[in-house]
């Protein structure tokens, strides 16, 4: 009887042992695969052991639809990046990914919030430029500290995030977000909130339960009415350009150092005595404004009034003694005050467009600021380009082709290029002109786009040749074309820039241009 029961008990050990070499075996065999996998993407080293051994991960722009089911074997992964892809699920197995705190998941086909992500205790989760309308699921997520889902079609955040979240930057940029009342509360501990490109007529009461927010973006938006509680905030930067504000009264925000009223249709502001003691940057671009606003700061460093109805530069000016950059172009201004010479500073002067007397230049001329548009050689025009002027026009997109990485000068493919373009219905092309030389040039094409429902611009193309640069006639064309854009009723004008060129994004941000999340691919057919 002993015999027999030893020889049972071995008979289990056995099974057991079998079983466990099996599961070995189809773990070895399933690591095999995915490694397999992984290799054909040229994502991981030949030499990679185990799954264990990967860490982070980048299978990004790969034109993956679907992650294979085995891809929860890499349980060690921390930072995982799945952007520019074609994903609209994620495998249930990504559960064992008890270490992942960084999740890209940009650019893809997502239109619900994949529930697996829940499971997952991850730190910063970003799905812009998806098609997400339900992101429910995110409630789930009690350690998340950074959230970006803009680009989205979200319209309804009410009873999303739980009370005891951890989020510290929240972007909702970009999608179809009208109210906000709740949301405010929701995110109380939030520090960096942008909604710009949303429907946002009003700026609730319930703003003021967001006492740890220090940069809140709103531009483009419908915005009429900004509650009080918001002055209360100890927000450092804060853009509310491209709304519908007519009237505004700034007070207190004792920390802020930012603020953009750009492209507002303001009658009036008012400013309390308090406001922003340590403001640096103030910006009123377009807003139709005819005097300054008397702002108290004596930190102030970047100070534009450019596209308004000035007349008069007040002798206030004078104490802004730390001012680097100062835009008052394009407005009725004859005189410049005396005390714009203790702005010692200052860098950067934009001041074309105005009726400027000769004691106003001469002002201009002591203060000699290394960028300066009225420095600008005389006899420069800004004007439609003609059929004889393609030449010309080739030519110097030798020189933007020559800074930007993507494309290669070729002068023959060029000329076509913009030949065609001159004759295709819905363009726009300017050139700068000095003495019958062309020295500058940009383009602009009619497009549609399903979002707006309406016309957009594309701007192409411009360029300054070197010897004419820091004159403001880059500004120049680019303020004639969005004029032009104006005019034609286009929903909103873009352009693309190399990434790489600093000059150019700074540029294109100063005049109003807000970056996307959207990426662009060529395809050569």
């Amino acid at each position: 009887m002993i015999i027999m029961r030893l020889i049972c008990l071995l008979r289990n050990e056995w099974n057991v042992c079998d079983d466990s070499l099996k599961e070995i075996k189809m773990k070895n065999s399933t690591w095999e695969n995915l490694k397999e996998w992984l290799l054909s993407l040229k994502v991981v080293d030949v030499s990679v052991k185990s799954p264990e051994e990967i860490k982070r991960l980048d299978l990004s722009s790969h034109a993956i639809s679907q992650l294979p089911d085995n891809f929860g074997l890499l349980t060690e992964l921390v930072s995982l990046n799945l952007s520019g892809n074609l994903l609209q699920t994620l495998p249930k197995s990504m559960a064992t990914m008890k270490h992942l705190s960084t999740l890209d998941l940009r650019r893809n086909h997502f239109t619900k919030f994949p529930s697996v992500l829940a499971t997952l205790p991850l730190r910063s989760l970003n799905m812009s430029g998806n098609m997400l309308d339900d992101v429910s699921g995110i409630g789930k997520m009690k350690v998340l500290r950074v959230l970006d889902i803009s680009v989205n079609a979200i319209t309804n955040m009410d009873e999303v995030f739980c009370p005891d979240n951890e989020l510290r930057t929240v972007n909702l940029s970009h999608n179809y977000l009208k109210n906000v009342s709740s949301l405010f509360e929701q995110l109380s501990g939030t520090e960096r909130l942008d909604l710009s490109g949303n429907m946002i007529n009003n700026i609730p009461k319930s703003i003021g339960s967001m006492e740890n927010l220090v940069d809140l973006k709103l531009s483009d938006n419908v915005i009429e009415y900004v509650d009080d509680k918001l002055f209360d905030l100890p927000i450092e930067s804060l853009d509310l350009s491209s709304n519908k504000l007519y009237w505004i009264r700034l007070e207190r925000l004792e920390d802020l150092e930012n603020i953009i009223l750009d492209f507002n249709p303001i009658k009036h502001i008012e400013v309390s005595e308090e406001f922003a003691p340590y403001l640096e940057v103030f910006s009123c671009d377009g807003c139709g404004l005819k005097s300054f606003v008397p702002i108290r700061s004596q930190e102030l460093k970047e100070l534009c009034y450019a596209s308004n109805e000035i007349t008069t530069v007040p002798e206030y000016i004078g104490k802004y003694v730390k001012l680097l950059e100062l835009d008052l172009d394009g407005n009725d201004i004859i005189d410049l005050p005396d005390s714009m010479g203790n702005l010692s500073a200052l860098n950067t002067l934009y001041i074309d467009g105005n009726p400027l007397s000769d004691g106003a230049k001469k002002i201009v001329e002591i203060l000699h600021p290394e960028i300066c548009d009225i420095h600008m050689i005389s006899g420069i025009s800004i004007e439609k380009a003609k059929e004889e002027d393609l030449s010309s026009m080739a030519e110097l997109l030798s020189i933007l082709f020559a800074i930007e990485q993507d494309f290669t000068i070729d002068f023959d493919k060029q000329l076509a290029g913009i030949t065609k373009l001159f004759h295709h219905e819905g363009k726009e092309l300017l050139v700068a002109r000095h003495e019958e030389n062309i020295v500058g040039m940009v383009t602009m094409q009619r497009l549609v786009s399903s979002a707006e429902g309406d016309y957009i611009g594309q701007i192409e193309d411009l360029v300054v040749k070197e010897s004419y640069r820091k004159m403001g006639v880059g500004s120049r064309l680019l303020n004639k074309m969005r004029a032009i854009a104006q005019d034609l009723g286009y929903k909103r004008i873009q352009l693309a820039a190399d990434e790489a060129n600093d000059n150019a994004m700074r540029f294109y941000t100063r005049r109003g241009f807000h970056q996307t999340h959207l990426k662009i691919y060529h395809y050569n057919a």
